[in-house]
């Protein structure tokens, strides 16, 4: 993060995008949890797993993006690998709960692939944002 003359942290863009792309990570799963609680438009019986693991799972997962915003708002250095993990493991969820590799392209699914393309083309300069130094890689 850099540090302005008044002391007062200054966030670039791209950490607010990620800020508020994982708060939609959060607000989307509890929509879908809630979703499959209820049967909400029989979307038990659009999924191939059971669909109680996935309302577990996508409850978890909605939370640890919750809790990994305030990591990232914190400029913690792990809440970049933590985010990465997180969209990849709803990426992959996506292939996983359709059952097949020919998906439908749902909003989750773009989002997730947002996430995990601004951190693939931006870890050198997030990694600088919030101070990261990886022992043996080049830091400059």
């Amino acid at each position: 993060m850099q540090v302005t003359g008044t002391g007062l942290r200054k966030r670039p863009f791209l950490l607010y995008l990620l800020i508020f792309l994982s708060i939609e990570k959060f607000v989307q799963h509890m929509f879908v949890t809630y979703a499959f609680a209820v049967d909400l438009r029989g979307i038990r019986s659009q999924v191939v797993l059971d669909y109680r693991v996935l309302m577990v799972s996508g409850f978890l997962v909605g939370v640890l993006f919750l809790v990994n915003t305030f990591f990232l708002w914190q400029g913690k250095p792990f809440s970049f690998v933590i985010l990465f993990c997180l969209a990849l493991f709803d990426f992959l969820g996506e292939f996983v709960a359709q059952g097949t590799l020919i998906i439908d392209i749902t909003v989750s699914f773009v989002v997730a692939t947002t996430i995990l393309l601004i951190l693939l083309f931006n870890w050198k300069a997030l990694r600088h944002m919030s101070g990261i130094e990886i022992p043996g890689a080049e830091n400059g």
